[in-house]
């Protein structure tokens, strides 16, 4: 699409949801940036992004998490799905909450993930450090989330908890402490987690 043609195009408004979704997630971005309007830039940003994404034509049904639930003990698929989040203590209100939210939402919430370590990743490459040595960095500064391959990475499902946990050790010197040195030793913030759910931390 030209640059000309692209003058004479109307912009629809945001939807009611897109206006409630920045409404979330502008106080959010703004525990990373301090500015309201580059937070209202960024979201802009990723909202873009998330809705290019979903293909429209998906036929995703409504609170899928309850499907999810259901289907559970009847299809192989889903079951399969489920138990390998339940190998990291995953329960069902989680799953619930997780899958119940509409595309768009955990659209954005992947698009933010991913924009906060690139933010870093960026950030270590412009001091100087090659893209491997940034790369092992983030992993020791920020948890990574997936769907698919959780060998590699969290389930989105943890995420709300997960990050409320760091949020929560960090704000103690004491405990950010200890935090750095058992990061250090389990190798990346995943790996840390997945010990501290071993631990039972995060148990019910």
């Amino acid at each position: 699409m030209g640059f000309f043609s692209e003058l004479f195009i109307k912009k629809s408004p945001p939807s009611p949801r897109e206006l409630e979704l920045e409404r979330q997630f502008i106080p959010i971005i703004m525990k990373d940036i301090a500015s309201k309007e580059q937070a209202a830039t960024i979201f802009k940003k990723l909202l873009k992004e998330a809705k290019e994404e979903i293909n429209s034509d998906s036929h995703v049904p409504v609170n899928l998490g309850d499907y999810l639930l259901k289907a559970e003990k009847s299809n192989d698929k889903v079951n399969a799905m489920i138990a390998k989040r339940r190998l990291f203590g995953v329960s069902d209100d989680e799953i619930r909450v997780w899958w119940n939210k509409d595309e768009l939402e955990r659209g954005l919430i992947k698009k933010f993930s991913e924009f906060q370590r690139m933010a870093i990743f960026s950030m270590l490459k412009n001091q100087g450090m090659s893209s491997k040595a940034a790369s092992e960095k983030v992993k020791m500064c920020f948890p990574t989330y997936g769907e698919k391959d959780l060998s590699q990475h969290l389930p989105y499902e943890l995420k709300e908890k997960v990050d409320a946990y760091i949020y929560d050790v960090f704000r103690s010197p004491e405990k950010a402490a200890i935090a750095k040195q058992e990061i250090e030793a389990a190798g990346s913030v995943n790996a840390y987690i997945v010990n501290k759910i071993d631990e039972g931390v995060f148990s019910h």
